[in-house]
């Protein structure tokens, strides 16, 4: 067994030690500037859209960053805004977004279809396809709900909302 000053030294080394390799605070700017240079190296190239400072809806494709502004190609011109006050950026759904909604649009529709021929055992061509459409209708608002919306990015400096 350890003696009570054996102990209280191991809590005083290990309190000492913990303070000394702990990490500082970050600053809102060391932050912002990670996520900025992330945000750069991940979606150059690709199609993003923000709202400015004046309530303006911008979309266009991410060129590059600078220290003050993002710089967007929009129909083949640069255009520059400053990204201060810019705290999210959206990512319009892709094409592969779309053809995972349209996916599940068919699913709906199969599954609606199959329904109603394994429940009724001569089934109504009007109650199949009332069915068929219900399935499709469904399966297209679980996919656009589920897959085919924009992502939202943070690019603020805020730790925790």
């Amino acid at each position: 067994m350890l003696s009570k000053t054996i102990l209280r030294k191991i809590l005083i080394y290990s309190l000492f030690f913990s303070f000394l390799v702990s990490q500082t605070k970050s600053s809102f700017e060391q932050v912002r500037k990670i996520r900025l240079e992330n945000f750069e190296k991940n979606y150059q190239g690709k199609t993003i859209k923000f709202t400015t400072e004046n309530s303006k809806m911008v979309q266009g494709t991410l060129v590059s960053i600078t220290e003050e502004d993002l710089i967007l190609s929009i129909d083949k011109s640069a255009m520059f805004y400053n990204h201060k006050n810019i705290n999210t950026v959206y990512l319009p759904p892709d094409t592969e977004d779309f053809y995972i909604t349209a996916s599940f649009t068919i699913l709906g529709s199969l599954a609606g279809c199959l329904a109603m021929v394994a429940a009724l055992d001569k089934p109504n061509p009007k109650v199949v396809g009332t069915a068929t459409g219900l399935g499709t209708v469904l399966g297209f608002i679980v996919g656009k709900n589920a897959f085919y919306k924009s992502q939202k990015i943070d690019i603020s400096g805020r730790l925790r909302e």
